[in-house]
C-alpha cells in the first residue's frame, strides 16, 4: 500500500495532544483531539475510539511525543555553530514548557527557516523509516 510521506510528517509537526489516523478508503489524514475529530468527517466515524471498529481501514500515523520533539529541538541547537543564539535556545530548552514556545524563541533569533528546514528532514528520515518498518511504499 502506498502513503504520502507528507501525511505521515504531518503527524510529527504539531506539539500539542492530537491523534492522527491514516484513514485507507480515502488516502486522507483525519486529526483526533481529545478523542474527538477534526478536519474532514468520515462517515460513521466522530470519535478516535470508533477507529477500532474499522481497525482494518485505518493505519495510526506515528507521533514523536514530547520526548521526541524536545530531543529533535536539542539535535537543531546542537548543530548551530557556537553563538549567542545558540546559547539562548540551549537556555530556553531547560525551560519548562520550551516545547510551546519554541518556534517564538527560534524566531526570535532568526532562525525560524534554519529550524524548519532541520525539523522537515529530522521528520522525513523518520517517516521513511516508519513506513518501512510498517511495510508501506512512501510517495514523495
Amino acid at each position: 500500500m502506498k502513503i504520502r510521506l507528507d501525511d505521515v510528517m504531518q503527524s510529527m509537526s504539531y506539539p500539542y495532544e492530537a491523534s492522527y489516523y491514516y484513514y485507507i478508503p480515502l488516502e486522507t489524514v483525519l486529526m483526533f483531539l481529545d478523542g474527538k475529530i477534526y478536519g474532514k468527517a468520515v462517515f460513521g466515524i466522530s470519535k478516535e475510539s470508533e477507529t477500532e471498529r474499522r481497525r482494518e481501514d485505518f493505519i495510526k500515523l506515528p507521533d514523536l511525543g514530547e520526548e521526541g520533539r524536545l530531543k529533535v529541538m536539542s539535535g537543531f541547537v546542537n548543530s548551530l555553530d557556537e553563538s549567542e543564539s545558540k546559547e539562548h535556545l540551549r537556555t530556553a530548552l531547560s525551560m519548562a514548557d520550551a516545547a510551546q514556545y519554541w518556534e517564538d524563541m527560534v524566531a526570535e533569533e532568526k532562525l525560524l527557516m534554519e529550524w524548519y528546514t532541520y525539523r522537515d528532514e529530522i521528520h522525513r528520515e523518520f517517516a521513511r523509516r516508519w513506513c518501512d518498518s510498517m511495510g508501506l511504499e512512501a510517495v514523495e
